[in-house]
């Protein structure tokens, strides 16, 4: 690569929401695939998922908005998923429900698109989120379902829909196939195979 480099940073006055909060995601999911080989690499990584998911939600801001030169290479249409993605990985890796309560209260209902199902991709982590806290009404003890009732129900029946939607001879499925079942997805004028 023979373009220039240059250093960019977000910070409170040039916040990133999208880019702290996927970071933050990234080092607390890794917390829980190191937390028995290497436990003190797993604590100090869920240490600054913490800070950054912390920074995040206080600083609230689009890296690209906030940093127009990165928009050819990096051009976010939001930070409201990376955050619900963010802390569902934290509830996930620390047990402490005001991650959970983050992602079923007030920014849950900012930021999820409960009922409508859509990909998982680079600017897109909803179905990914959907997919994780249905992931406690199947396996995590009724008391926490219930407590979050509503929350982690509309993520479970979203996540549902989007799986319904890849099977081929469900009512729903994704009609983007080829003629032997691959799907396609039309991303701004790109076909991808998925």
């Amino acid at each position: 690569m023979t373009e220039a480099r240059p250093l960019i940073q977000v910070n409170a006055s040039c916040p990133g929401s999208d880019v702290a909060a996927e970071t933050a995601a990234a080092m607390a999911s890794a917390s829980l695939v190191f937390k028995k080989a290497d436990s003190t690499y797993s604590s100090t990584l869920l240490k600054h998922a913490k800070q950054l998911f912390s920074f995040a939600n206080k600083n609230r801001g689009s890296y690209s908005e906030n940093i127009p030169e990165v928009q050819t290479y990096y051009n976010s249409t939001g930070y409201g998923d990376e955050l619900l993605w963010a802390a569902s990985w934290l509830y996930h890796a620390t047990g402490d429900d005001s991650y959970l309560e983050f992602v079923t209260d007030q920014d849950g209902e900012d930021y999820a698109q409960w009922g409508s199902p859509t990909w998982f991709s680079w600017d897109n982590k909803l179905v990914g989120t959907q997919v994780l806290l249905a992931r406690l009404s199947f396996f995590k003890a009724k008391d926490i379902s219930n407590s979050y009732g509503s929350g982690l129900s509309s993520y479970r029946k979203t996540a549902e829909a989007v799986m319904c939607g890849l099977l081929p001879d469900s009512p729903t499925a994704i009609k983007s196939r080829t003629d032997s079942n691959i799907l396609l997805k039309c991303y701004k004028t790109v076909y991808l195979h998925i």
